[in-house]
């Protein structure tokens, strides 16, 4: 088990000399409250993919990573789906065609 902060700080030695040598930033915005993550590999496994396709589809401005609430949040200023995609997202078993190749599927029960 790891600390979120913990999580959050492996990726961003990881990734921020990434980011920064294509021209965008990389920022980190949790509270100094510490909580355990008990399936720490897997969660900080999921917001390396995250971060990673951020950068790929991010070609100026940021990407953002917040622990707010027990939640990690990942935003950007990249590409992004449509609308519809994204309503298609929270339906299991949906493909949702894009320009950028996400692949990850979200279901929301």
């Amino acid at each position: 088990m790891k600390r979120a902060s913990e999580i959050v700080g492996n990726i961003y030695q990881k990734y921020a000399p990434k980011v920064k040598a294509i021209g965008i930033t990389l920022d980190v915005d949790f509270p100094d409250t510490t909580f355990v993550v008990e399936d720490s590999e897997r969660i900080e496994k999921d917001l390396e993919k995250s971060v990673k396709s951020a950068i790929s589809r991010t070609k100026s401005g940021q990407i953002k990573i917040t622990v707010k609430n027990g939640k990690f949040t990942i935003s950007d200023t990249g590409l992004t789906l449509s609308k519809s995609a994204c309503d298609a997202l929270t339906t299991e078993h949906v493909k949702v065609k894009s320009r950028v190749g996400f692949g990850t599927t979200v279901t929301i029960k």
